[in-house]
């Protein structure tokens, strides 16, 4: 079990009565727009909820005041070994340095738990909110990133974009 806390966050692992808050967002089109799935039905979150609660790499992003769950964070690892992290915030509380606030911590916790020397994200470069928040908290731009397919349209063909790359590197000061 994963329990990471911040100033006005705690992250953790998902649990069966995140429902409600969780589905709030997983079924909002802003929030799918720039992601790979489009918004989900009440199935698709319970199906989602099954596979996540048991893992580590999944967690929520609770607000400490009011005990809701604003949004999910987590990491994978790649094919080549990298890490990488993604991000999800439920609308109504962008804006407010959430999103920063669990990516700098969910990064920091990589850093102290494993032993690799960067973290790596992606996002369409459409996603403005998305690549500020990765400068602010000292990723930078690797490169651009043509034909990327996260999702299909309606007739199964992939819907292409551009993506940027990023890094942020472990500091040893």
């Amino acid at each position: 079990m994963i329990f990471i806390e911040t100033k006005r966050l705690i992250l953790r692992n998902y649990q069966t009565g995140d429902f409600a808050d969780i589905r709030a967002y997983f079924s909002n089109e802003e929030v799918s727009r720039y992601e790979d799935f489009y918004p989900m039905t009440d199935a698709q979150i319970a199906d989602l909820l099954s596979k996540w609660i048991p893992l580590d790499n999944r967690l929520v992003a609770e607000r400490k005041s009011d005990k809701t769950v604003i949004g999910s964070i987590g990491y994978w690892v790649d094919n080549e070994g990298h890490h990488c992290i993604d991000y999800d915030f439920h609308p109504d509380y962008c804006g407010n340095g959430y999103a920063t606030e669990a990516a700098q911590a969910l990064v920091q916790h990589l850093f102290e738990t494993t032993n690799i020397c960067a973290v790596y994200a992606d996002c369409d470069i459409q996603n403005t909110a998305s690549w500020k928040l990765l400068k602010r908290i000292g990723f930078q731009r690797l490169r651009m990133l043509e034909n990327q397919c996260y999702k299909h349209d309606s007739a199964e063909n992939p819907i292409l974009i551009r993506t940027y790359l990023y890094e942020k590197k472990r500091s040893y000061t």
